[in-house]
């Protein structure tokens, strides 16, 4: 996917700042319609009369799905490039927003002129939602450059998952050596037996430090691993704000040569982009390259 380039520089940020204040006021536009056609609605005055407790909760929970709405909105603005807190605010947003309009849309029985205010309340929500998809789409990176920003984004859930991990299992640990010591032991800690020389990982890969000859790199980035080429290799891993220990596989060749295994591993491959899934026969070939490199070494 690509997109217009966006003009730098303070007279686009103003036109962004004007556009992004236009989509706020057509949500806020849209909720005090949907407040309005709800307060005044003769439905409330009989209800009250009947079952105030009711009618009370469903005012509560109409105002938190007002407000989730809103929150999740300001919250989709912030994390838009992380796709995954993305879509779960935009989930949240738009189940606010129905909730809300459902309400309304009730509440407008009860009036003569159903029919005129649930073609308002039906306008405000198609407004409502174009501008918002609008602005965000006028948000979008290429997909190139999405890609790095996901790079960065697994790369801090793996940390986090990792320092969580390594908590539970020092907790887990000392929970069974209280347990051990009032049985009258103490824990000791098993050896690790070495890995078979099979199994043995092949040595980090070189970076070179300058430009060089064409290679075609394979650099992995948690389940996700990118099949590129470049003769400044160094430069590229910073622009993909990945390390050199990412890369698991160097190969001799240019373009010709990557887009042959783009070909080669199109069932992994990841929307258009130069990224793949870790998975299946793209493990195998790798460990296939290594343990080949590893018997050239051995020479």
């Amino acid at each position: 996917m690509t997109t217009i380039p966006r003009p730098t520089g303070k007279a686009a940020r103003i036109v962004e700042r004007l556009l992004l204040g236009f989509t706020w006021a057509t949500q806020a536009a849209s909720l005090t319609v949907y407040t309005i056609i709800t307060v005044q609605s003769p439905i409330w005055a009989e209800m009250w009369s009947a079952e105030p407790f009711n009618t009370f909760c469903l005012a509560g929970i109409d105002l938190g799905m007002a407000i989730l709405w809103l929150l999740s909105l300001r919250e989709e603005q912030k994390t838009f490039y992380d796709r995954r807190a993305h879509r779960t605010h935009r989930k949240l947003s738009t189940f606010g927003h129905i909730t809300v309009l459902l309400v309304a849309t009730l509440a407008a029985s009860a009036y003569l002129n159903r029919i005129g205010l649930w073609f308002v309340l039906g306008l405000f929500a198609f407004y409502a939602n174009v501008t918002w998809a609008a602005w965000m789409r006028s948000r979008f990176l290429p997909a190139e450059d999405q890609a790095v920003i996901d790079a960065i984004h697994d790369r801090e859930a793996q940390q986090a998952a990792a320092a969580y991990d390594a908590s539970e299992k020092e907790r887990r640990r000392e929970r069974l050596s209280a347990i051990v010591a009032s049985l009258g032991y103490q824990l000791t800690d098993t050896p690790v037996q070495p890995a078979p020389q099979d199994e043995q990982p092949v040595d980090r890969w070189q970076v070179p430090a300058r430009k060089h000859a064409p290679l075609v790199y394979f650099i992995r980035n948690g389940n996700r691993l990118k099949i590129g080429t470049s003769t400044d290799l160094k430069r590229r891993i910073r622009t993909l704000a990945l390390r050199a220990e990412n890369v698991v596989l160097l190969m001799d060749g240019g373009q010709p040569l990557e887009q042959q295994l783009h070909k080669q591993f199109a069932d992994l491959r990841i929307g258009n982009t130069e990224w793949f899934a870790y998975d299946g026969a793209l493990i195998d070939f790798i460990a296939n390259q290594n343990r080949l490199a590893r018997k050239e070494q051995a020479k």
